[in-house]
């Protein structure tokens, strides 16, 4: 049986924020790509989105893998450095994504401008307090 700690809740609560903003990322990716194939002129631009998100899945996929395969640790401390080890790697792959979007917005008035038409609920910064 696992002790639930604060500092455990924490990290768990971090993962869940992170992993979701990633999620929406991914989504926000898939519909940003399909705006764009719309305007031949925006294609390249697409095509950029398409590599990135490819680059997201492929990096969760492997994130996921690499931590599925790390020994377990037998202490709460190692257990606890391990995810949060995790957690900032998929917080560093988020930052990698936005800065990216961010370009991609600098490079193209029409996706600035859908962009700038979502609900600023969808797009948004990860606020995670990391350790």
């Amino acid at each position: 049986m696992q002790t639930i700690t604060y500092e455990s809740l924490k990290a768990e609560q971090a993962w869940m924020v992170v992993s979701e903003q990633l999620n929406q990322r991914n989504t926000l990716l898939s519909r940003g790509i399909s705006h764009l194939e719309h305007s031949t002129v925006e294609l390249p631009l697409a095509s950029r989105l398409m590599i990135l998100r490819y680059h997201l899945r492929h990096s969760l996929r492997r994130l996921t893998a690499d931590a599925r395969q790390l020994p377990a640790q037998a202490n709460m401390a190692g257990q606890l450095h391990s995810q949060w080890m995790h957690i900032h790697q998929l917080h560093f792959l988020l930052r990698q994504v936005d800065n990216e979007l961010r370009n991609a917005s600098e490079d193209s008035a029409r996706f600035r401008e859908w962009l700038e038409s979502l609900e600023s609920r969808i797009y948004k910064s990860a606020l995670v307090s990391l350790n």
